[in-house]
């Protein structure tokens, strides 16, 4: 089947998408690895030069530590539930709690804001919180399915290009982030049904639809 081919009416072929049963119930991370993460994590190593100093990432330090490497000095981890191992901070990112201001060289807050409810005052602490020219990088799920687990009931938002746009211009400088979406038709299906990062043709994941915009990225600089 050549690339952009469209089957006539009645003539479609479902094969193993003929199921209202996904693949995965856990986004495909139990099939090698969500689709999603792809976009977040090519996201991330393109903005790694940012990811230095003292960092603070949501829920842990994962990324800090994979794309920042030595060029961290200090990795603190904000996660909403005390006693969680390796959390410096226990709060919620929209109260700002012990949070200091001018703190920090860069913020990673990867697949969160759609849990938190005042998403405004969320990114109003995260600029409070950044050191001059620190950098806040954000990703946020487009189209997406709902976590079955325990944030399934703190899952309350989905965003696309246009609602960040809004969102951001009515609370920071214009010239102060960029912001862009990856995903299409292929990478929504996949993901939607939770096929593993290694079961997909890469390639086709590169193709950008904005009508099927599996994330969103910003990038913030105080």
């Amino acid at each position: 089947m050549h690339p952009g081919f469209v089957p006539a009416q009645g003539k479609i072929s479902w094969g193993d998408f003929n199921s209202v049963k996904p693949f995965s119930g856990d986004f495909g991370f139990d099939r090698g690895g969500a689709v999603d993460r792809y976009y977040i994590e090519n996201f991330l190593a393109e903005q790694s030069a940012h990811i230095k100093g003292n960092v603070l990432e949501v829920a842990d330090n994962a990324y800090t530590l994979k794309y920042g490497g030595n060029n961290v000095t200090k990795s603190d981890v904000l996660h909403l539930n005390a006693g969680t191992p390796g959390a410096t901070y226990i709060g919620d990112l929209s109260k700002g709690g012990d949070l200091p201001s001018d703190h920090f060289d860069c913020i990673i807050l990867t697949q969160t804001l759609h849990l938190i409810y005042d998403y405004t005052s969320a990114l109003k602490h995260c600029y409070r919180i950044l050191k001059k020219d620190g950098v806040l990088l954000l990703t946020t799920p487009g189209i997406s399915p709902i976590d079955r687990g325990e944030w399934g009931k703190y899952w309350l938002w989905s965003f696309n290009e246009h609602s960040m746009r809004k969102i951001f211009e009515e609370l920071f400088p214009a010239s102060s982030y960029t912001i862009e979406t990856f995903g299409n038709v292929y990478a929504a299906t996949t993901f939607l049904y939770g096929a593993g990062i290694d079961e997909v043709d890469k390639w086709k994941l590169d193709v950008r639809d904005p009508a099927f915009s599996v994330i969103v990225t910003i990038q913030l600089t105080k």
